[in-house]
């Protein structure tokens, strides 16, 4: 049995849409077929006994059309079909993160009266960014890490990170500088 339009829509966006569509029968439903977005009910336009026999109505064939078949085995196909894994991931989180980086390690925030703010917490920021690139790529050297952040006009700021080493003598770390 051939699905129609409506129940093609419906199977693509509950399996591989947006939030908060993606996995809610109930949403997914109200904007395929009856093209509402989720707007709160409005008593001037219908009445509560209206309202809630529409409800109603709607639930059960929310239930009718979910459990089909048809449509259970159209949504486990558009979901088996959607893969996201580490592979395709890890392009959009390195962008992601080198966006974050750049954007951290340049930008002056200043308060609602124009006052310029310490612009640590962002290169914080900047360096947890750039921390998370080395860990997905496992760039990481032995002892010392440097990281280089260079604001617009040339100064910057040098970050000298000590990895420590355990001391198993006598229990506690030695930080080797």
């Amino acid at each position: 049995m051939k699905l129609t339009d409506q129940e093609e829509k419906f199977c693509l966006v509950y399996a591989c849409g947006p939030s908060p569509y993606n996995g809610n029968a109930r949403k997914t439903f109200d904007l395929v077929f009856n093209g509402n977005t989720g707007a709160l009910f409005d008593p001037s336009k219908e009445g509560v006994e209206e309202h809630t026999k529409n409800e109603v109505e709607v639930a059960i064939a929310v239930r009718q059309l979910i459990t089909r078949d048809d449509i259970r085995d159209r949504i486990d196909q558009l979901r088996s079909e959607t893969l996201v894994d580490a592979t395709t991931l890890r392009p959009r989180l390195t962008e992601t993160l080198l966006k974050i980086a750049d954007e951290c390690s340049t930008l002056m925030v200043v308060d609602r009266w124009g006052n310029t703010q310490s612009p640590a917490a962002l290169r914080s920021v900047a360096v947890n960014a750039i921390s998370k690139l080395t860990d997905m790529y496992g760039i990481k050297e032995d002892i010392a890490h440097k990281v280089m952040l260079e604001g617009a006009d040339g100064d910057g700021i040098t970050f000298n990170l000590i990895v420590p080493e355990a001391n198993k003598d006598n229990g506690i770390d030695k930080v080797i500088e």
